[in-house]
Protein backbone atom coordinates (compact mmCIF):
# COMPACT_ATOMS: atom_id res chain seq x y z
CA UNK A 1 0.00 0.00 0.00
CA UNK A 2 1.03 3.31 -1.03
CA UNK A 3 2.47 5.83 2.00
CA UNK A 4 0.09 8.75 2.98
CA UNK A 5 2.09 11.73 3.24
CA UNK A 6 -0.45 14.07 3.03
CA UNK A 7 -0.67 16.46 6.20
CA UNK A 8 -3.70 17.95 7.20
CA UNK A 9 -4.71 21.29 7.28
CA UNK A 10 -7.35 21.20 10.04
CA UNK A 11 -6.45 19.41 13.52
CA UNK A 12 -7.95 16.18 13.52
CA UNK A 13 -11.17 15.23 15.80
CA UNK A 14 -10.33 12.64 18.68
CA UNK A 15 -13.60 11.91 19.92
CA UNK A 16 -12.23 9.01 22.32
CA UNK A 17 -12.85 9.48 25.52
CA UNK A 18 -9.92 7.04 26.88
CA UNK A 19 -6.87 6.94 25.13
CA UNK A 20 -4.18 3.69 25.60
CA UNK A 21 -1.25 4.81 28.36
CA UNK A 22 2.50 3.80 27.51
CA UNK A 23 2.84 3.53 31.94
CA UNK A 24 0.32 3.40 34.82
CA UNK A 25 1.32 6.95 35.77
CA UNK A 26 0.07 8.72 32.38
CA UNK A 27 -3.63 10.23 32.40
CA UNK A 28 -5.40 9.12 29.11
CA UNK A 29 -9.29 10.32 30.31
CA UNK A 30 -10.48 12.74 27.60
CA UNK A 31 -11.86 14.83 30.99
CA UNK A 32 -8.29 16.04 31.83
CA UNK A 33 -6.96 16.35 28.36
CA UNK A 34 -8.37 16.07 24.69
CA UNK A 35 -6.04 16.73 22.05
CA UNK A 36 -8.41 18.74 19.99
CA UNK A 37 -9.40 20.53 23.06
CA UNK A 38 -5.66 21.53 23.49
CA UNK A 39 -5.01 22.41 20.22
CA UNK A 40 -8.23 25.24 20.33
CA UNK A 41 -6.92 26.02 24.21
CA UNK A 42 -3.12 26.88 22.13
CA UNK A 43 -5.28 29.60 19.81
CA UNK A 44 -7.07 30.68 22.71
CA UNK A 45 -4.37 31.83 24.93
CA UNK A 46 -2.71 32.89 21.40
CA UNK A 47 -5.65 35.39 20.57
CA UNK A 48 -5.52 36.85 23.94
CA UNK A 49 -1.98 37.58 24.06
CA UNK A 50 -1.86 34.95 26.85
CA UNK A 51 0.32 31.91 27.99
CA UNK A 52 -3.16 29.90 29.85
CA UNK A 53 -6.21 29.32 28.30
CA UNK A 54 -9.06 26.68 29.54
CA UNK A 55 -11.80 26.16 27.10
CA UNK A 56 -15.40 25.19 28.91
CA UNK A 57 -18.48 23.70 28.05
CA UNK A 58 -20.69 27.82 28.39
CA UNK A 59 -19.63 30.95 29.38
CA UNK A 60 -21.37 30.38 32.23
CA UNK A 61 -19.35 27.30 33.65
CA UNK A 62 -16.49 29.68 32.76
CA UNK A 63 -17.25 32.13 35.16
CA UNK A 64 -18.45 29.31 37.64
CA UNK A 65 -14.91 28.15 37.63
CA UNK A 66 -13.68 31.10 38.34
CA UNK A 67 -15.74 31.63 41.57
CA UNK A 68 -15.21 28.53 43.23
CA UNK A 69 -11.86 29.90 43.32
CA UNK A 70 -13.13 31.70 46.37
CA UNK A 71 -14.37 30.22 50.10
CA UNK A 72 -16.69 30.71 52.61
CA UNK A 73 -16.30 34.67 53.85
CA UNK A 74 -14.08 35.97 50.64
CA UNK A 75 -15.87 38.70 48.87
CA UNK A 76 -16.44 39.53 45.03
CA UNK A 77 -16.77 43.14 43.52
CA UNK A 78 -18.82 43.78 40.86
CA UNK A 79 -19.88 46.75 38.34
CA UNK A 80 -23.58 47.02 39.05
CA UNK A 81 -24.36 45.73 35.66
CA UNK A 82 -23.50 42.23 34.63
CA UNK A 83 -24.54 39.70 32.71
CA UNK A 84 -27.49 38.23 33.82
CA UNK A 85 -26.59 34.98 34.19
CA UNK A 86 -23.52 36.06 36.60
CA UNK A 87 -25.59 37.41 39.03
CA UNK A 88 -27.91 34.12 39.34
CA UNK A 89 -24.40 32.51 40.40
CA UNK A 90 -23.53 34.87 42.72
CA UNK A 91 -26.91 35.62 44.02
CA UNK A 92 -28.63 31.70 43.97
CA UNK A 93 -25.71 29.25 43.95
CA UNK A 94 -22.29 30.62 45.45
CA UNK A 95 -24.13 33.22 48.04
CA UNK A 96 -25.14 29.82 49.60
CA UNK A 97 -21.61 29.17 50.45
CA UNK A 98 -21.33 32.33 52.33
CA UNK A 99 -18.83 34.22 49.64
CA UNK A 100 -20.36 37.56 49.53
CA UNK A 101 -20.35 39.72 46.46
CA UNK A 102 -21.37 43.37 45.83
CA UNK A 103 -22.60 45.68 42.95
CA UNK A 104 -20.93 48.99 42.98
CA UNK A 105 -20.81 51.88 39.74
CA UNK A 106 -16.73 50.65 38.29
CA UNK A 107 -17.36 53.84 36.26
CA UNK A 108 -15.94 55.60 38.99
CA UNK A 109 -12.89 53.98 39.96
CA UNK A 110 -12.33 55.78 43.48
CA UNK A 111 -16.22 54.25 44.09
CA UNK A 112 -14.52 50.91 43.25
CA UNK A 113 -11.34 51.13 45.99
CA UNK A 114 -13.78 52.97 48.33
CA UNK A 115 -15.80 49.48 48.19
CA UNK A 116 -13.00 46.97 48.45
CA UNK A 117 -12.85 44.96 51.89
CA UNK A 118 -10.11 43.42 53.75
CA UNK A 119 -11.43 40.00 52.39
CA UNK A 120 -12.00 40.78 48.67
CA UNK A 121 -10.46 38.23 46.71
CA UNK A 122 -11.65 39.11 43.25
CA UNK A 123 -12.26 42.11 41.25
CA UNK A 124 -14.77 41.37 38.28
CA UNK A 125 -16.65 43.09 35.48
CA UNK A 126 -17.13 43.10 31.57
CA UNK A 127 -15.19 45.47 29.50
CA UNK A 128 -18.29 46.10 27.72
CA UNK A 129 -21.50 45.76 29.17
CA UNK A 130 -24.70 43.81 28.72
CA UNK A 131 -26.87 45.17 27.38
CA UNK A 132 -26.23 48.85 28.24
CA UNK A 133 -22.99 48.57 26.88
CA UNK A 134 -21.16 50.70 28.68
CA UNK A 135 -17.10 50.77 28.05
CA UNK A 136 -15.34 49.93 31.73
CA UNK A 137 -11.37 51.27 31.47
CA UNK A 138 -9.43 48.49 32.39
CA UNK A 139 -6.39 50.51 33.39
CA UNK A 140 -7.82 52.44 35.63
CA UNK A 141 -10.04 49.71 37.01
CA UNK A 142 -6.61 48.22 37.92
CA UNK A 143 -4.56 51.24 39.39
CA UNK A 144 -7.24 51.75 41.78
CA UNK A 145 -7.27 47.95 43.20
CA UNK A 146 -4.72 46.15 45.50
CA UNK A 147 -2.10 43.85 43.38
CA UNK A 148 -2.94 41.42 45.64
CA UNK A 149 -6.43 40.91 44.64
CA UNK A 150 -7.36 39.37 41.22
CA UNK A 151 -9.00 41.67 38.06
CA UNK A 152 -11.07 39.50 36.20
CA UNK A 153 -12.99 40.60 32.65
CA UNK A 154 -15.40 39.14 30.96
CA UNK A 155 -14.57 40.70 27.40
CA UNK A 156 -17.28 38.50 25.70
CA UNK A 157 -19.09 41.51 23.74
CA UNK A 158 -15.80 43.30 22.80
CA UNK A 159 -13.83 40.29 21.72
CA UNK A 160 -9.66 39.61 21.61
CA UNK A 161 -10.05 41.83 18.14
CA UNK A 162 -10.84 44.75 19.92
CA UNK A 163 -9.17 44.48 23.48
CA UNK A 164 -6.76 41.85 25.53
CA UNK A 165 -7.16 42.72 28.99
CA UNK A 166 -4.15 40.85 30.03
CA UNK A 167 -2.30 43.46 28.36
CA UNK A 168 -4.46 45.94 30.28
CA UNK A 169 -3.38 44.84 34.08
CA UNK A 170 -6.13 42.16 34.08
CA UNK A 171 -5.65 38.48 35.87
CA UNK A 172 -7.83 36.43 33.96
CA UNK A 173 -10.13 37.30 30.92
CA UNK A 174 -13.12 35.23 29.98
CA UNK A 175 -15.57 34.80 27.16
CA UNK A 176 -18.53 32.93 25.79
CA UNK A 177 -17.07 31.47 23.17
CA UNK A 178 -21.18 30.84 22.18
CA UNK A 179 -21.34 34.52 20.77
CA UNK A 180 -18.58 36.29 17.91
CA UNK A 181 -15.84 34.00 18.91
CA UNK A 182 -17.48 30.70 17.51
CA UNK A 183 -19.85 33.23 15.75
CA UNK A 184 -22.69 31.05 14.14
CA UNK A 185 -24.62 30.28 16.61
CA UNK A 186 -24.12 26.43 16.54
CA UNK A 187 -21.71 26.06 19.08
CA UNK A 188 -22.55 26.70 23.34
CA UNK A 189 -19.03 27.54 25.16
CA UNK A 190 -16.98 29.24 27.39
CA UNK A 191 -13.23 30.12 27.88
CA UNK A 192 -10.67 31.42 30.65
CA UNK A 193 -7.37 32.41 29.71
CA UNK A 194 -4.67 33.96 32.37
CA UNK A 195 -0.74 34.29 31.72
CA UNK A 196 -0.49 33.68 35.48
CA UNK A 197 0.63 29.58 35.76
CA UNK A 198 -0.57 29.15 39.55
CA UNK A 199 -3.75 30.95 38.59
CA UNK A 200 -4.33 28.16 35.56
CA UNK A 201 -3.40 25.12 37.61
CA UNK A 202 -6.18 26.24 40.38
CA UNK A 203 -8.49 26.74 37.49
CA UNK A 204 -7.52 23.32 35.64
CA UNK A 205 -7.85 21.57 38.55
CA UNK A 206 -11.75 23.08 39.52
CA UNK A 207 -12.40 22.31 35.53
CA UNK A 208 -11.28 18.43 35.17
CA UNK A 209 -12.71 17.52 38.56
CA UNK A 210 -16.11 19.32 37.97
CA UNK A 211 -15.81 17.88 34.46
CA UNK A 212 -16.48 21.36 33.21
CA UNK A 213 -14.79 19.88 29.87
CA UNK A 214 -15.38 21.39 26.24
CA UNK A 215 -16.66 18.34 23.90
CA UNK A 216 -13.78 18.04 20.90
CA UNK A 217 -16.32 18.79 18.11
CA UNK A 218 -17.21 21.99 19.55
CA UNK A 219 -13.55 22.49 20.07
CA UNK A 220 -13.52 21.98 16.16
CA UNK A 221 -16.24 24.27 14.67
CA UNK A 222 -14.28 26.97 17.16
CA UNK A 223 -11.08 26.55 15.78
CA UNK A 224 -12.76 26.65 12.71
CA UNK A 225 -14.68 30.19 13.45
CA UNK A 226 -11.12 31.43 14.68
CA UNK A 227 -9.57 31.32 11.34
CA UNK A 228 -12.53 33.97 10.39
CA UNK A 229 -13.19 36.25 13.97
CA UNK A 230 -10.72 39.35 12.28
CA UNK A 231 -13.17 39.31 9.26
CA UNK A 232 -16.23 38.66 10.89
CA UNK A 233 -15.89 41.34 13.20
CA UNK A 234 -14.59 43.93 10.86
CA UNK A 235 -17.81 43.25 8.91
CA UNK A 236 -19.98 43.09 12.17
CA UNK A 237 -18.81 46.26 12.93
CA UNK A 238 -18.91 48.01 9.98
CA UNK A 239 -22.73 47.31 9.96
CA UNK A 240 -23.48 47.79 13.48
CA UNK A 241 -21.82 51.88 12.75
CA UNK A 242 -24.15 52.36 9.70
CA UNK A 243 -26.69 50.41 11.89
CA UNK A 244 -26.15 53.18 14.53
CA UNK A 245 -26.12 55.73 12.06
CA UNK A 246 -29.49 55.39 10.88
CA UNK A 247 -31.23 54.79 14.29
CA UNK A 248 -29.57 58.09 15.49
CA UNK A 249 -31.82 59.72 12.36
CA UNK A 250 -35.08 58.54 13.30
CA UNK A 251 -37.08 60.54 15.49
CA UNK A 252 -38.68 57.25 17.26
CA UNK A 253 -35.88 56.59 18.62
CA UNK A 254 -34.80 58.26 21.94
CA UNK A 255 -31.19 57.12 22.60
CA UNK A 256 -28.51 54.76 20.19
CA UNK A 257 -25.35 53.41 22.31
CA UNK A 258 -22.95 51.68 20.12
CA UNK A 259 -19.50 51.80 21.62
CA UNK A 260 -17.36 51.44 18.46
CA UNK A 261 -16.07 48.46 18.13
CA UNK A 262 -18.09 45.42 18.67
CA UNK A 263 -21.51 43.84 16.30
CA UNK A 264 -23.81 45.36 19.21
CA UNK A 265 -26.02 48.45 19.28
CA UNK A 266 -28.10 48.96 21.88
CA UNK A 267 -30.52 51.84 21.25
CA UNK A 268 -34.00 52.92 23.10
CA UNK A 269 -37.17 53.55 21.70
CA UNK A 270 -39.73 56.32 22.05
CA UNK A 271 -41.98 56.07 25.73
CA UNK A 272 -45.21 55.82 22.98
CA UNK A 273 -44.17 53.02 21.03
CA UNK A 274 -45.09 49.44 22.18
CA UNK A 275 -42.11 47.67 22.58
CA UNK A 276 -44.00 44.50 21.88
CA UNK A 277 -45.19 45.42 18.82
CA UNK A 278 -42.28 46.34 17.58
CA UNK A 279 -40.66 43.65 17.68
CA UNK A 280 -43.62 41.90 16.27
CA UNK A 281 -43.46 44.29 13.07
CA UNK A 282 -39.49 42.80 12.26
CA UNK A 283 -39.42 40.00 9.60
CA UNK A 284 -35.32 39.99 8.70
CA UNK A 285 -34.15 40.66 12.26
CA UNK A 286 -34.70 37.39 14.44
CA UNK A 287 -35.85 38.05 17.58
CA UNK A 288 -33.30 35.74 19.96
CA UNK A 289 -31.78 35.71 23.80
CA UNK A 290 -28.19 35.37 22.19
CA UNK A 291 -25.91 37.58 20.13
CA UNK A 292 -22.50 37.08 17.81
CA UNK A 293 -24.00 35.05 15.46
CA UNK A 294 -23.74 35.56 11.50
CA UNK A 295 -27.66 36.58 11.60
CA UNK A 296 -28.75 39.81 12.98
CA UNK A 297 -30.51 39.09 16.57
CA UNK A 298 -32.46 41.70 18.63
CA UNK A 299 -33.34 41.02 22.51
CA UNK A 300 -35.86 43.33 24.60
CA UNK A 301 -34.00 42.96 27.81
CA UNK A 302 -37.29 43.70 30.09
CA UNK A 303 -39.50 40.92 28.78
CA UNK A 304 -36.44 38.37 28.04
CA UNK A 305 -33.93 38.67 30.90
CA UNK A 306 -34.30 38.73 34.93
CA UNK A 307 -32.00 41.84 35.21
CA UNK A 308 -30.29 42.77 38.24
CA UNK A 309 -30.63 45.98 37.87
CA UNK A 310 -33.43 48.56 36.75
CA UNK A 311 -33.67 48.84 32.59
CA UNK A 312 -35.86 50.95 30.46
CA UNK A 313 -38.80 48.95 29.25
CA UNK A 314 -37.91 50.62 25.27
CA UNK A 315 -34.00 49.24 25.24
CA UNK A 316 -33.26 46.89 22.53
CA UNK A 317 -30.28 45.34 22.05
CA UNK A 318 -29.24 44.39 18.37
CA UNK A 319 -26.69 42.54 17.36
CA UNK A 320 -25.96 43.41 14.30
CA UNK A 321 -25.43 40.33 11.68
CA UNK A 322 -22.91 40.33 8.76
CA UNK A 323 -25.90 40.13 5.97
CA UNK A 324 -26.66 43.18 3.93
CA UNK A 325 -27.35 46.07 5.80
CA UNK A 326 -29.47 47.66 3.78
CA UNK A 327 -31.49 44.64 4.11
CA UNK A 328 -31.08 44.84 8.16
CA UNK A 329 -31.94 48.87 8.04
CA UNK A 330 -35.07 48.09 6.06
CA UNK A 331 -36.60 46.00 8.69
CA UNK A 332 -35.93 48.23 11.38
CA UNK A 333 -37.58 51.25 9.30
CA UNK A 334 -40.61 48.92 8.38
CA UNK A 335 -41.02 48.01 12.30
CA UNK A 336 -40.31 51.82 13.07
CA UNK A 337 -42.87 53.52 11.09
Amino acid sequence: MKKNNLKPINEPIFLSTTSAQSEPSQWGYSRVDNPTRLALEGKLAEIEKGKFALAFSSGSSAIACLFALFKGGDHILCHREIYEGTHRLLEKIFKRFKIKFDLVDFNDPGEVKKSIRTNTKLIFFENITNPNLEKINIKKIRRSVPKKIIVAIDSTVCTPVFENPLELGADIVVHSLTKFISGHHDVLAGAVMTNKIDLFNQLKFIQQTMGLVLDPFSCYLISRGLKTLDLRMEKHTANAKKVAEFLEKEREVEKVIFPGVSGVVSFQLDRKIDPIGFLKKLKFIKIAQSFGGAESTILHPVSMMKLAIPVNINLFRLSVGFENVEDIINDLTRALK
